[in-house]
C-alpha cells in the first residue's frame, strides 16, 4: 500500500521551496473553480515566465508508479509535450474516478506547496 499524501507532500514541499506563492495559490484557485484540464492550460501559458516548473513537477508527482498506473492503466507516461499530455488527460477525463482521484491529489499537493511557500516568504523577512 502505498502512502499518497507522503507523495503529496513531497511534490508540495519540491514546489513551495522553488516557486512564487502567488503562482501556486492562482494554480490551486483555476484547479477548485474551473477544472484539472483549465489548471494545465493556465499553467502552460503563466508557467512560461517560471520555466513551467510547476506542471513538470506536477507531471513528475503523476508520472509515480503507483499514481501513473492507477490513471493510466498502461505502461504511458505523461509526457511534458503539451499537446501529448493533453491527449492523456482526455483518457482520463473520461472516467470520473479518475478524474477526481487526479483532481484530489494536484489539490492537495498544491495545498501544501502553498503552505511551504508561505512559510518560505515569512522567513526570507525575518532575516
Amino acid at each position: 500500500m502505498i502512502n499518497l499524501d507522503y507523495l503529496c507532500i513531497k511534490y508540495g514541499q519540491e514546489i513551495g521551496e522553488s516557486r512564487d506563492k502567488t503562482i501556486i495559490q492562482k494554480a490551486l484557485g483555476v484547479l477548485r473553480e474551473d477544472g484539472v484540464y483549465a489548471m494545465f492550460l493556465w499553467l502552460e501559458k503563466e508557467d512560461e515566465k517560471e520555466d513551467k516548473k510547476v506542471r513538470q513537477q506536477l507531471l513528475s508527482l503523476l508520472n509515480e508508479d503507483t499514481i501513473k498506473k492507477y490513471l493510466l492503466g498502461d505502461s504511458s507516461e505523461f509526457l511534458k509535450e503539451f499537446r501529448e499530455f493533453c491527449e492523456k488527460i482526455k483518457i482520463i477525463v473520461k472516467d470520473i474516478d479518475k478524474l477526481l482521484f487526479m483532481k484530489k491529489l494536484l489539490e492537495q499537493t498544491l495545498t501544501y506547496a502553498f503552505y511551504h511557500a508561505r512559510i518560505g516568504e515569512k522567513n526570507v523577512e525575518e532575516a
